[in-house]
């Protein structure tokens, strides 16, 4: 089963990204919105793991700018 490692929030709290360890120990991320629609509130799918990553510091930083690039937030 797949391990999220760490999650990164943007600013607004709107966006998230997760770094995901998978089972053979490469990583990936997903990117994901915060929803509000018909009353309800929960995280969509915004971007999954188009890439496979060798290092949790290298997924850190690619992370940091799906983050960036989907929230245009600034991100540190």
């Amino acid at each position: 089963m797949a391990e999220i490692v760490k999650c990164i929030y943007s600013p607004s709290k709107e966006y998230r990204v997760q770094v995901i360890k998978r089972n053979d120990g490469i990583y990936s991320t997903a990117v994901h919105y915060w929803m509000r629609e018909f009353g309800q509130e929960f995280w969509t799918p915004v971007s999954t793991g188009l890439s496979l990553i060798g290092s949790k510091d290298s997924a850190e930083v690619i992370a940091k700018e799906q983050l960036r690039d989907h929230s245009l937030e600034r991100i540190e």
